[in-house]
């Protein structure tokens, strides 16, 4: 029996290709992947936002931190422990956990607080003895000098975020106290003119003239004292 020839035709035809897409259809899928984007983007800042970035706050509020006491007048504010500035998130975006609070980590809430003690020398010297900063707020601190830079504890319950460093600037070293220097360099002087001060004025201790042109100033010195420099031009 011969074979039926439909049957040939039928297996031996190529298929149909795919029918082009519409214009219409694919302008619509590029609107939809648009818009899918932007809405991805707007929550990403959103989280941003939400997480505190410290990039969006002032450089002002976000301060830096110490690595050494800048000062023998200072006590107990190495490794960023004399840090008060308002950052309040982590190196990964992570939000700090208030240090009054217990959830989600109990730890926070039993550190007890101390305060900054100053101290007066004199009219114009204070010392500062530092306190660990903690209080009603979740700004980045180092309360027990545990590690080099202030962290905090995070508000994600896995373990492996419980405690994380902060992004925090390190101080430069502690500049010139020109000041100070100048009140140093006034007290030299001051003792060096009191040295001469019998040469200049006559002796505060005897009636006597002792004064002597100051042409004779430089020539003339004080028993066991260095020569009087009163004559010289101070630069």
């Amino acid at each position: 029996q011969a074979p039926d020839p439909s049957i040939n035709q039928r297996s031996t035809r190529p298929a149909r290709p795919p029918a082009p897409m519409a214009p219409v259809y694919k302008a619509a899928l590029g609107v939809v992947a648009a818009v899918a984007m932007e809405a991805s983007l707007a929550s990403a800042a959103l989280l941003r936002h939400a997480r505190g970035s410290p990039a969006e706050i002032s450089s002002f509020d976000m301060g830096c931190y110490m690595e050494e006491d800048p000062s023998p007048l200072e006590q107990g504010g190495s490794k960023g422990r004399s840090y008060r500035g308002l950052v309040s998130t982590t190196v990964s975006g992570r939000t700090c956990q208030k240090w009054s609070a217990s959830h989600p980590w109990k730890e926070p809430a039993e550190i007890k607080a101390t305060i900054d003690k100053k101290s007066k020398i004199d009219e114009e010297t204070e010392t500062m003895e530092w306190g660990n900063g903690l209080g009603n707020h979740n700004y980045c601190r180092n309360p027990d000098s545990s590690m080099a830079m202030p962290w905090c504890f995070t508000m994600d319950p896995n373990e492996g975020h419980k405690k994380e460093l902060c992004e925090i600037p390190k101080c430069p070293p502690h500049p010139r106290d020109f000041p100070e220097e100048a009140n140093d360099l006034k007290n030299e002087v001051e003792a060096t003119d009191c040295e001469c001060a019998d040469q200049l004025y006559g002796s505060t201790v005897t009636t006597k003239d002792t004064a002597v042109p100051l042409s004779l100033v430089d020539k003339k010195q004080q028993k066991g004292k260095k020569p009087c420099n009163c004559g010289r031009s101070r630069r």
